[in-house]
């Protein structure tokens, strides 16, 4: 009897993928394309990251690699589902460090194309907003459903076979778990580290206040360390000028990882700060000669995030730089009364000595070729990821 439902399964769920929710579909190739009052009316529900501003801003300045895509889903003519999605030429240089010779020439030839609803230079679900008046399992079914319709209307540029909706935390993977109804199966990522400060903490005393003796006095020494090696730490507006500067600092840190998905133009942290306005800061810490590091931090909603950062490893070697950079994406928060931080999934360590904690992060993958993506869900199990260390950093 199992094997008998198993199979009934299988046939209902091939139906329910092959057969539209009777929703109307609008698909474009540019923000600009779309009705500006429909998309924003949705997008008040989402990400800053899914505003007109920040998008006409990611067209301007693309990764190299990738391209946008957008659909609105209306019903009885309202809006009830938006999303943006990335066309993304993925190869295996992608995931060596451009030094590596050796393997250059073989990664080169290993190469796909992928749909990535959502962002892939961002990290959070900025890819899907709903409009109040739908249920989760409809709207989750629409996602689906949409980026099957993008992937389909790509054929004449290109065989799109991979796709990911990224990316989901918390209640959100119970409510998009739906999905799997649609072959998508889920990839736990490394987490994403979160700071939730007290209503109490109205300052940048306030939160060393709350921290135990070890870990408030490591941040008043990291903070001394930079200030006696003569740098300060200023909050500056991006224009080109200033990213020229930014730039080759930011390139060194995404050439370390040895995951690069997107690569960033220049440009881009300078049309972000135009764009955005108050929700950009941006914090550089420099000595007379030169800028030794920066953040970037988005203003999004009731949350800060810590976006890039760019950072030379040499004087990074002597003086901490980067712990440095940290503090202050705790400082423009409290100044601003916002009590959610979220600092993203890389340096695990050094963000767990603030105080954040680990947030499980997941995202939703499937392959259009079935027996690719019956490997892809045996392998999902093993994939790697980093777990955050637990440190006693707040006061009990």
């Amino acid at each position: 009897m199992k094997v008998i439902n198993r199979l009934k399964d299988k046939v209902k769920r091939h139906k329910e993928r092959n057969t539209p929710l009777g929703f109307k579909l609008v698909l474009s190739d540019s923000i600009n394309f779309v009705n500006e009052g429909d998309w924003e009316k949705v997008a008040e529900q989402g990400s800053v990251f899914l505003s007109k501003a920040y998008l006409s801003t990611i067209e301007r300045f693309s990764p190299a690699n990738t391209e946008q895509r957008y659909a609105i889903a209306y019903r009885e003519n309202q809006p009830q589902v938006i999303v943006a999605c990335q066309i993304a030429e993925i190869s295996g240089l992608n995931f060596i460090h451009p030094c590596n010779d050796l393997k250059e020439k073989v990664a080169a030839n290993v190469k796909e194309r992928l749909i990535v609803c959502g962002n892939l230079v961002s990290s959070g679900l900025h890819g899907v907003a709903f409009d109040e008046s739908i249920d989760m399992e409809t709207a989750w079914r629409l996602v689906a459903e949409i980026t099957y319709r993008i992937r389909k209307a790509e054929h004449l540029n290109g065989a799109v076979d991979f796709a990911m909706i990224k990316d989901i935390k918390g209640e959100q993977l119970s409510s998009s778990s739906v999905v799997e109804r649609y072959s998508y199966r889920k990839i736990k990522t490394d987490p994403d580290m979160v700071l939730n400060l007290d209503e109490s903490v109205q300052s940048f005393e306030d939160y060393l206040g709350i921290l135990t003796s070890k870990y408030r006095s490591k941040v008043k020494k990291i903070a001394n360390t930079v200030e006696k090696a003569g740098y300060k730490c200023e909050q500056v507006e991006v224009g080109y000028a200033l990213d020229k500067l930014l730039h080759p600092l930011y390139l060194n840190v995404e050439n370390k990882s040895s995951t690069r998905l997107a690569t960033l133009p220049e440009g881009y942290f300078a049309g972000l700060a135009s764009a955005l306005g108050d929700k950009f800061v941006c914090y550089v810490i420099h000595n007379e000669e030169k800028i030794a590091g920066f953040i970037s931090i988005i203003i999004d909603g009731q949350k800060a995030l810590a976006y890039y950062v760019g950072v030379d490893y040499e004087v990074n070697k002597e003086i901490p730089i980067y712990f440095r950079l940290l503090q202050l994406v705790i400082e423009c928060a409290v100044e601003r009364g916002i009590k959610t931080i979220s600092f993203g999934r890389t340096a695990l360590e050094p963000k767990a000595s603030l105080g954040a904690k680990p947030v499980e992060a997941y995202v939703w993958a499937r392959h259009r070729v079935p027996v690719v993506n019956f490997m892809l869900r045996q392998l999902f199990g093993h994939i790697p990821y980093e777990e955050a260390p637990e440190r006693n950093v707040v006061k009990t």
